[in-house]
């Protein structure tokens, strides 16, 4: 790994660079984060896991489940959870990516793009000259040009004092003297990151965990009036539209479906084991849950693990039923936090020497927002337009006339 450390410009480079495969381009964020992670050891120790340690594994478990090619190990597992016999693997993937469609890879690749944007930003200007700033993608914003639909149907909105208060609990770790203090304030900033970003990747989880069932009941025969008529509908509006809005046979069958991939499809893999959300936390090997689960000494970050943790252990570790539910979501992303925090084994590279050398090559391409429009050559993979339509505007969206820095004093209690 380089000795130097990442800087807001490598940042805004890779999350601006277009030219990537999504699988790939996951990829290249997750070695980030693991950067950036170690980065922040360099101030706060390795005692204690920050937050950037879980994103690094996340996000390759990302990247994994977007490599939908014929080889995948994510559609390779997931027909044998399936139980689809080998000789129908073939009719399986074409049906799968037919019910995914390119809103799943392009959809989740933003939004894992964005919030490595808001916040790596976040982290790597915490102890420059100037640690009150991070990058936005802010469609919303007066200063910008109207967005494209997509972009406001994929980033929800989200509170920026939990970033401040991470930003303040960073600081004040660094200033710790007690190990155990310093670990509570890491784990505060990791949930107050998490209440973020989790709200920020909210409508993109829906979009792609809901899609299929839209495609079936709402897109698929449209497209075949479409053909008869051709007359374009508005796809991703269906796509994107909220869940109480749906009819009840479509509202239904997506609580179903979301269900079920969380109880058997979606897990995260760590050094140590494979987490199923779909199933209770348990302790790795080597941590004590009593003490893990300790009493939380410092008011404000037992304040923050309330508002999505309850009391009783048991309750707080028990598996998800659907991953869709943020506040469902947020305490077992806690609970893991919790749990987690000392296996050191979170720090190391997620990936085998040669894979991270060029992947720490494939994070120097591309260049600034600046000079963005000189990127736009080749892609190595396109969807069929007539597949989606309008999934061309995603594939080739541009955040440079989005972003917006904004404030934060971390020194603030």
């Amino acid at each position: 790994m380089s000795d130097t450390p990442m800087t807001a410009d490598d940042v805004l480079r890779i999350a601006a660079y277009k030219d990537r495969s999504a699988a790939l381009e996951a990829m290249v964020i997750a070695y980030s984060y693991h950067r950036v992670a170690g980065d922040l050891a360099r101030h706060l120790g390795r005692d204690a896991n920050n937050w950037y340690c879980y994103a690094t594994w996340t996000s390759k478990a990302i990247g994994e489940s977007l490599d939908l090619g014929p080889d995948s190990p994510f559609i390779m597992d997931f027909r044998r959870r399936m139980r689809v016999p080998y000789r129908f693997r073939r009719v399986f993937r074409a049906v799968l990516l037919t019910l995914l469609g390119p809103s799943y890879r392009l959809g989740l690749s933003l939004a894992n793009r964005a919030i490595f944007l808001e916040t790596a930003s976040l982290a790597v200007n915490l102890w420059d000259d100037t640690p009150d700033r991070f990058l936005r993608v802010s469609p919303e914003s007066e200063l910008t040009p109207p967005p494209p639909e997509f972009l406001t149907d994929l980033l929800a909105e989200a509170d920026d004092r939990y970033l401040g208060e991470a930003a303040r609990l960073l600081v004040e770790a660094r200033q710790a003297d007690d190990p155990a203090d310093r670990a509570e304030l890491m784990f505060g900033a990791c949930v107050a990151l998490s209440a973020y970003e989790q709200a920020r990747a909210q409508k993109a989880l829906e979009l792609v965990l809901y899609r299929p069932v839209r495609w079936l009941t709402r897109v698929s025969w449209r497209s075949l009036r479409s053909l008869a008529t051709r007359r374009r509908f508005p796809r991703f509006r269906l796509y994107a539209a909220r869940h109480e809005d749906q009819p009840w046979l479509t509202r239904w069958l997506e609580a179903k479906w979301s269900s079920l991939y969380t109880r058997h499809l979606f897990a995260v893999k760590t050094p140590l084991s494979d987490i199923r959300v779909g199933r209770p936390l348990v302790a790795p090997p080597g941590v004590d849950l009593a003490t893990a689960w300790a009493p939380i000494r410092n008011e404000r970050v037992r304040k923050l693990a309330e508002e999505f943790v309850p009391e009783d252990r048991e309750a707080a570790m028990a598996g998800v039923a659907d991953w869709v539910s943020y506040p469902d979501r947020m305490r077992f992303i806690v609970s893991y936090f919790r749990v987690y925090q000392q296996v050191g084994a979170l720090y190391d590279v997620p990936f085998a020497k040669d894979v991270a050398d060029g992947l720490a090559e494939e994070m120097e391409r591309g260049l600034l927002p600046e000079a963005v429009s000189d990127m736009l050559g080749r892609r190595r993979y396109r969807y069929p337009a007539e597949s989606d339509p309008d999934a061309f505007e995603m594939a080739h969206f541009d955040f440079e006339p989005f972003l917006e820095a904004i404030q934060l004093d971390p020194s603030q209690k």
